[in-house]
């Protein structure tokens, strides 16, 4: 006789994680799928203690496994001064001003202001709400650092302080920093910042989890462990609340590998990051990546590209985070220990460098092989943002065994980035369906804070490729430039215009693009098939429609009515 489930939902639709299927329903027991199928089928499983949830039309669907997320800091900036909401200049001040006045911390620390409502933000800004203690805010992209006089005090940064090399102080006409810095000159007020404690990351990282659930993201991928910009090393969260059982969604790590790194310094970082690997394991904790920016980015004009910045009449056309020989170097010999490759890359020069260093690690591994030394399967690398990258070398992502990490808020027509990089350049960013179409495994991710962590939203993009109007509004005719839906503060990653960027050639379809951020992240990043089929683990979510019954413009109405977590209900609208 069948056992009755714990849990049956019914009156949906199954999208099993790669396709659509005729099936309506879904029955759990434990935290394991024991039938789908109809609706009668399914409830053949009824038992006098089953919980039956009624999807009312919408789409049934493995829980989103987010490749690419920060999900420890941004639950700390929840906490903190939380700066995503505003709207306006006014909004963000206000927030600022509210945030210094309910906190006694020494240093006043959150982020997510916006680069359109703040083009160059100064110090002044901030001194005339705060003058007496330090203030650091970060970017909604977080290369970038807003911060008051105070805080450029302690940190030692003056008229005199060198420009970093890969990043930039800027100054006003008296030769004085504003108070605005990019990249590597961020870490030098971020080096003086006390970290968040244990606890306070913990705490941040419980709150996060519990965002996700609302989103329906059951398992995700901690893009970078290890001290970076101030922030202390988030591992110690997660050991503690894997071992708690606090955390319940399924999740994997990245081990950071900084900027600098001299070539004589692999092997000693190749040997750490086996111990570390090694020993998160023991506690339940994956972290068999390894994570590096090998540039930056084209708002801040430290992406690498092959060919000069617009606004530069020197030929300047942004550097690497690495000499090309470090690279290849780390590259090989990771992959070599079974280490999977998580580089961040935004210019076309980095995506070719580090093609190159994943073609020659590949060849060494084959060479090794043919010397009787098998090195195990090779690590599954994965390339993360694409926002510029050649044709040819859209073409060997797949050959080469790469998956496309794509972060979809981001291909979005951006008016910001224009000026850096061109019109021609931006409109043949993102370049997904040619990547799709040579072949190559796609994942998807938010990069979350740094874009809003919501699902559906990068999905909008990647099938439209254009930015969601605000929620309530009807979506006009192509050419419009209605608002964006987020507010200001996201701005700057999604754009503000309704113009596609090549959609006909490198929109994704909604299948695809679902595929992508349910069962292509989970095996990505969490090693298991993330589908809706008898025996996988109960991770699931139920959307409030059917998106493959709406127009592609109206998926941005979707949000998540139900998220299952190993079987059990951990979120209801």
């Amino acid at each position: 006789m069948t056992e009755a489930a714990d849990l049956v939902i019914v009156n949906g639709r199954v999208f099993d994680g790669r396709v659509r299927t005729a099936s309506t329903a879904v029955a759990v027991a434990g935290d394991r799928i024991v039938r789908v199928g109809s609706d009668a089928r399914v409830l053949e499983l009824r038992g006098a203690e089953t919980r039956v949830i009624d999807a009312a039309g919408g789409v049934i669907h493995p829980g989103f496994v987010d490749a690419h997320a920060h999900a420890a800091f941004a639950g700390v900036e929840r906490l903190s001064i939380d700066l995503t909401p505003a709207a306006s200049v006014e909004e963000t001040l206000e927030l600022i001003r509210a945030g210094a006045e309910r906190s006694d911390a020494e240093w006043l620390t959150g982020g997510g202001w916006s680069h359109e409502l703040f083009p160059m933000p100064t110090r002044h800004e901030l001194d005339a709400i705060v003058s007496d203690r330090p203030v650091a805010l970060s970017d909604a992209g977080h290369h970038t650092l807003w911060v008051n006089s105070r805080a450029l005090e302690l940190a030692g940064v003056d008229r005199d302080t060198p420009q970093p090399h890969n990043g930039h102080i800027h100054l006003d006409e008296h030769g004085d920093p504003v108070g605005y810095l990019n990249e590597t000159a961020a870490e030098l007020v971020g080096r003086v910042i006390p970290p968040a404690t244990d606890d306070e990351v913990h705490a941040g990282l419980l709150n996060a989890q519990e965002y996700l659930w609302s989103l329906g993201v059951t398992g995700w991928h901690e893009a970078i462990l290890g001290e970076y910009n101030g922030k202390a090393d988030c591992t110690p969260a997660y050991l503690a609340s894997i071992g708690s059982g606090e955390l319940r969604s399924a999740t994997s790590g990245a081990l950071w590998i900084a900027p600098g790194l001299q070539l004589e310094e692999v092997p000693a970082l190749v040997a750490r990051f086996v111990e570390q690997r090694a020993r998160n394991a023991l506690a339940g904790f994956s972290t068999s990546t390894a994570k590096a920016m090998i540039d930056g980015v084209p708002h801040g004009e430290t992406a690498a590209l092959l060919e000069p910045y617009c606004n530069h009449g020197d030929g300047f056309a942004g550097e690497l985070h690495f000499d090309e020989a470090v690279i290849r170097a780390f590259v090989a010999q990771l992959d070599a220990t079974g280490f999977a490759l998580h580089l961040h890359v935004m210019g076309d020069r980095g995506i070719r460098v580090a093609l190159d260093a994943i073609e020659a690690a590949r060849a060494a591994r084959v060479s090794a092989a043919s010397a009787s030394a098998p090195l195990g399967p090779a690590p599954r690398h994965h390339i993360a943002h694409l926002s510029m990258v050649q044709p040819e070398d859209a073409a060997r992502f797949g050959p080469l065994g790469v998956t496309a990490n794509i972060q979809g808020l981001w291909a979005a027509p951006d008016p910001y980035v224009v000026p850096m990089i061109g019109d021609e350049r931006m409109r043949a960013g993102y370049p997904f369906r040619a990547i799709a179409d040579g072949g190559a495994d796609l994942a998807m991710g938010s990069d979350w804070p740094v874009s809003p962590a919501d699902p559906w939203l990068a999905i909008h993009v990647v099938v439209n490729r254009w930015a969601p109007p605000p929620p309530g509004v009807v979506p006009d005719a192509p050419g419009a430039t209605p608002a964006t839906a987020l507010g200001s503060s996201q701005a700057a990653a999604l754009g503000s215009t309704r113009a596609t960027l090549d959609a006909e050639h490198q929109s994704l379809t909604l299948e695809q693009a679902f595929a992508a951020y349910t069962s292509g992240s989970s095996e990505l990043v969490l090693g298991r098939p993330g589908r809706v089929r008898v025996g996988e683990r109960a991770d699931l979510a139920v959307a409030t429609g059917d998106p493959f019954e709406l127009p592609a413009e109206a998926i941005v109405s979707l949000q998540t009515a139900v998220t299952v977590v190993g079987g059990e209900v951990v979120f209801e609208r």
